[in-house]
């Protein structure tokens, strides 16, 4: 093993391979002069032999040096190589044809000379290929032929299918052995690639040539529908193969996949929808040499906010939180866009005023984009003034002060907890966006809500928590085999605030199209199955009770808001409630009154006065025995009705 891993890292020297050319080509020529020695029936004499190999020697080594191909590693060769080795071998039969007429009398005749050239043309480019793959195949059978390898099947016979091939046939661990490609396209089918057979990728063929070719790891190198990749994920849980993709065109280094791109196939990936642009002319125009501000820069959303942000020609880009790492991981990867617009970091919270009107004086923002909240519902129940100081407080502060310098347009990010709220966070992100919209009427600030669901991936969110309870071997835990929730990427929903804020005229909710509502328990599913294991088999759900003002169902809008289309087919409009600016004015002056004098059995109740909607859900008793997810079929799993994961990616 030792050996094989020695001869793996040694590159042979340039200078052997040049000499071990040169010999062959004077073997080329050699075996050209014998052929026509046969033909003319005239041997040529020893010393005219003689100076035929030494100039030979000197007309190849020029070509060599010239073209370069004794300098690339010959085992990694590939096309532009054997083109190489043509070029090559083409200036030799020139340099040879002149030579020819100069010398006709060591070469017979022209006539004979000519046809000897060519002949050695094509015996000399024969062997330096044959040298070159033979190479390749010795060191791919003998020195990966030890080792324990991962039997993969390719997912995509296209482009992207022959790019996985290459990168592994380059993989210097070789722990993975190509067993072929699979594919839709019926004209590819039964075809070959490098070698390797092309075979159908009807789903009822798939377990057969699983087990027949004992696959161990798929790679999807194709844009497959996400039925099809739910199916092969739950298929390739089941058989205990492993699933792998690629990464975007765009983030392949100089064009070319790296063996370390590949990654394990995320729930991101089953989620994500179709890819949106946003870098259109009204948007460009709207930042243009813009100064914005974004709250919660450090957050899940904020960040990303920043990263789309850094995309538009801006003047200056304010980060700002009350997060000191956050904001330094921020601005270490923003850094590369300094060059372009000024990113300016304020370590701040936003429920300080004196110090929130120092930033908007200093700065002086266009834009402000509001995402700083205090989010996770069960701990936000115990400590409602902490709620109503970030979440309503803060808010406002932000806003009033958006009037006062005169920024063009306010977009605050808000959240289906808000919709009949069942908690003190939604509750009081309701009243936030009530009073966003009180302020349009009566001011220059253009204020824009965007309203979405649950992100994947973000701070807290049940992804991260599964992830983490996956790496410790399980139980998956979900509060209830029947709750439901709406999920987005995060690019896809900063990208969708970055257009409604574009779009927005003021006084708007814009409401995100967030798909169907997935079923938690399907998504715990799906991710022990992308993790390669079985649910209820190798990773158990185990349910646990709805937590404090936890909603076993999320709602996008009321029943007073009435949807309209906007040209953006992921953004809908909410219609506005009718709101007494003047009432709920003073309803929050009193909310904020009782915050600040300590009066914290005071604020549920003034906060129902303000959204009447809001009740409260105590946490469902947990389940007297523990309720663990088995080996039932999945089909069982899935109610038809309830628009879970299933009806997304099955």
């Amino acid at each position: 093993m030792k050996k094989r891993k020695l001869l793996r890292k040694k590159i042979t020297s340039r200078w052997i391979i040049f000499v071990l050319e040169q010999i062959l080509l004077m073997v080329a020529l050699g075996a050209s002069y014998f052929v026509g020695s046969l033909i003319t029936d005239h041997n040529i004499s020893t010393q005219s032999l003689i100076m035929l190999l030494a100039m030979n020697t000197l007309l190849s080594g020029l070509g060599m040096l010239l073209y370069k191909t004794h300098s690339g590693i010959i085992r990694y060769s590939e096309i532009k190589d054997i083109s190489t080795v043509l070029r090559f071998t083409a200036y030799q039969m020139i340099g040879w044809l002149i030579l020819a007429y100069f010398f006709s009398s060591h070469f017979h005749t022209n006539r004979i000379g000519v046809a000897i050239v060519l002949l050695n043309f094509g015996l000399a480019s024969t062997f330096m290929i044959a040298f070159r793959l033979l190479v390749k195949e010795v060191y791919g059978m003998g020195f990966k032929g030890g080792m324990d390898k991962n039997r993969v099947l390719i997912y995509g016979a296209g482009n992207k299918g022959r790019a996985v091939k290459k990168a592994l046939s380059y993989d210097h661990k070789g722990d993975r052995q190509v067993v072929g490609f699979i594919e839709d396209d019926q004209n590819k089918i039964g075809k070959q690639i490098a070698g390797k057979m092309i075979f159908s990728g009807h789903e009822e063929n798939l377990p057969v040539l699983f087990a027949k070719y004992q696959i161990n790891k798929l790679i999807i190198a194709a844009s497959l529908p996400k039925e099809k990749i739910s199916l092969l994920t739950s298929l390739c849980a089941e058989m205990g193969i492993s699933i792998q993709t690629l990464p975007p065109l765009q983030n392949w280094i100089n064009g070319e996949l790296q063996i370390n791109q590949l990654h394990n196939l995320r729930i991101e990936e089953l989620l994500g929808r179709d890819e949106i642009n946003i870098l259109n002319e009204n948007s460009v125009s709207e930042f243009s040499d813009a100064v914005v501000l974004v709250t919660g820069a450090a957050g899940s959303i904020g960040s990303e906010i920043c990263r789309q942000l850094s995309k538009f020609p801006i003047q200056k880009l304010i980060l700002l939180d009350q997060s000191e790492t956050g904001l330094h991981e921020m601005s270490v990867e923003l850094a590369e866009y300094s060059s372009r617009f000024e990113i300016v970091i304020e370590l701040a919270s936003i429920r300080e005023e004196i110090r929130i009107e120092s930033i908007y004086r200093k700065h002086r923002p266009d834009f402000v984009f509001h995402a700083a909240a205090y989010k996770h519902v069960p701990i936000l129940e115990k400590f409602p003034e902490e709620v109503v100081h970030t979440n309503v407080k803060g808010t406002r502060i932000l806003a009033d002060l958006a009037i006062r310098y005169e920024v063009k347009k306010f977009v605050m990010i808000s959240t289906d907890k808000a919709v009949n709220p069942t908690n003190l966070m939604g509750a009081c992100k309701r009243i936030a966006e009530l009073y966003v919209q009180t302020l349009q009427n009566q001011n220059a600030t253009q204020f824009i809500t965007t309203r979405f669901g649950n992100v994947l991936g973000s701070n807290g969110s049940v992804v991260p928590l599964f992830k983490k309870q996956l790496e410790a071997g399980g139980p998956i835990t979900v509060t209830h085999p029947d709750i439901t929730r709406y999920f987005m990427t995060i690019p896809e929903a900063s990208k969708l605030v970055l257009e409604a804020a574009v779009m927005g005229q003021g006084n708007e909710i814009f409401v995100f199209d967030m798909g169907n509502p997935v079923k938690i328990v399907d998504l715990a599913r799906k991710m022990i199955e992308l993790s390669g294991k079985r649910p209820g088999k190798d990773v158990e759900i185990v349910f646990t009770g709805l937590r404090p003002g936890e909603k076993m169902y999320e709602e996008l809008f009321t029943d007073k808001e009435n949807l309209t289309e906007t040209h953006h087919q992921k953004i809908l409009k909410a219609k506005k409630s009718d709101v007494d600016s003047i009432a709920l004015t003073k309803k929050i002056d009193s909310l904020i009154y009782e915050l600040e004098v300590g009066n914290i059995d005071a604020l549920a109740r003034l906060i129902r006065n303000i959204v009447p909607e809001f009740v409260s859900e105590k946490a469902a008793a947990p389940f007297p025995v523990k309720i663990l997810y088995t080996n039932r079929p999945v089909q069982e799993t899935i109610l038809p009705e309830s628009g879970s994961l299933s009806n997304i990616l099955n």
